[in-house]
C-alpha cells in the first residue's frame, strides 16, 4: 500500500526536507490589508518580516479551505492508497478542522485518510511529519504511522524566545503567556506550547542570556531524536546556536529553519527558538 504524508505550512519544514521525504505541504493564508497570500508560496518569510513592523493594518492569517484540502487529497489519491495528514494544534488554528471536514466531504471516494492534531507548531510539528514519512518508507502501515505521530507529538517540544509579546497579543495567540504582558522592558520572554496553546516557559534578562538558556534547554532535553534551531530574522545567531549544540543532534547537525510567515506573524522579528523531539525513555 502506498501512503502519502501531508502537513501544513506552519510546520516550517524547509522545502528540501519536505521534498526529500515526499511530504506535501498545504499553505495557510496570510491577509495583509486587501491582499491575500499563500504562506511560503506567494509571500516569503523575509518579505513578511520586512513588512511587519511598519504595517498599519495588523496582518491576519486563516486556515486553508476545506476545498483546498479536498483537492490535495484527491490529487494524492491518484497515486496513493492511503494518506496521513499531520497538522498544527487545533487550539491555534482551524486548519485541523478544515482537513477533517475535507475527509468527510470526500466520503468513501478515494483513499483512506487519517488526520492527526499534533497540538504542536513549527518544526515540533514538522518533525512529526518527517518521522511519519521515515516510518512509512521503512514499511510501516497507516495505523502504525498514526500511532507514531501521536506518540512523537507528546515528546515534541517547541520553544521560542521573542523580542516582544506585541505580535502574540495583537494576533490573539497569547494563550497562558498572558502573565508575561507588562514584563520589565528588555526582558526576553521564552515561550513553549503546552496542551496546544502558548505557555510561559521562562524569562531571560537579555538576549545574550536568552541564547545561553536555549542552549542549556537542549542539554536538559537530551537525548533527542530530532533537533532544529529556529529563527525569524537572525539566521547568523541561529547558525551559531546550532554549531554549539551539534553534539545533541542525532546526526551531529541540527537543521536551521526559518519560521514562516504565519508562525512569524505571531512571534515577530528577532525570535529564536528550538523544535525538537525527545527520545523515548528506555
Amino acid at each position: 500500500m502506498s501512503i502519502a504524508v501531508v502537513t501544513d505550512s506552519t510546520s516550517d519544514l524547509p522545502p528540501d526536507i519536505a521534498q526529500l521525504h515526499g511530504i506535501s505541504v498545504v499553505p495557510l493564508n496570510v491577509h495583509i490589508e486587501d491582499e491575500t497570500f499563500l504562506d511560503g508560496v506567494t509571500i516569503s518569510a523575509d518579505e513578511m518580516y520586512r513588512r511587519l513592523p511598519d504595517q498599519k493594518v495588523i496582518p491576519t492569517t486563516s486556515a486553508p479551505s476545506v476545498g483546498t484540502f479536498a483537492e490535495m487529497y484527491e490529487k494524492l489519491g491518484e497515486t496513493h492508497d492511503e494518506i496521513i495528514s499531520v497538522h498544527l494544534s487545533s487550539k491555534l488554528s482551524l486548519t485541523h478542522g478544515a482537513a477533517v471536514n475535507a475527509v468527510s466531504e470526500l466520503g468513501s471516494n478515494g483513499p483512506r485518510i487519517e488526520v492527526v492534531d499534533t497540538e504542536q507548531a513549527s518544526m515540533a510539528l514538522g518533525y512529526t511529519a518527517v518521522q511519519a514519512a521515515e516510518a512509512i518508507a521503512g514499511g510501516s502501515s497507516l495505523d502504525d504511522a498514526v500511532a507514531l505521530v501521536k506518540n512523537a507529538s507528546k515528546r515534541a517540544v517547541f520553544i521560542g524566545m521573542v523580542d516582544t509579546l506585541e505580535y502574540l497579543v495583537r494576533g490573539g495567540r497569547i494563550g497562558k503567556a498572558q502573565g508575561y504582558v507588562g514584563s520589565i522592558l528588555r526582558v526576553r520572554p521564552i515561550l513553549t506550547l503546552q496542551d496546544g496553546i502558548a505557555h510561559p516557559f521562562e524569562r531571560a534578562r537579555n538576549r545574550k542570556k536568552g541564547i545561553a538558556r536555549l542552549k542549556s534547554i537542549v542539554a536538559e532535553y537530551a537525548p533527542l531524536e530530532k533537533l532544529s534551531v529556529l529563527y525569524t530574522t537572525d539566521e547568523v545567531d541561529a547558525q551559531n546556536i546550532a554549531n554549539e549544540i551539534a553534539e545533541f543532534a542525532p546526526d551531529g547537525e541540527p537543521i536551521v529553519a526559518q519560521l514562516g510567515p504565519v508562525v512569524g506573524n505571531y512571534l515577530g522579528p528577532g525570535t529564536l527558538g528550538l523544535g525538537l523531539i525527545r527520545a523515548e525513555s528506555s
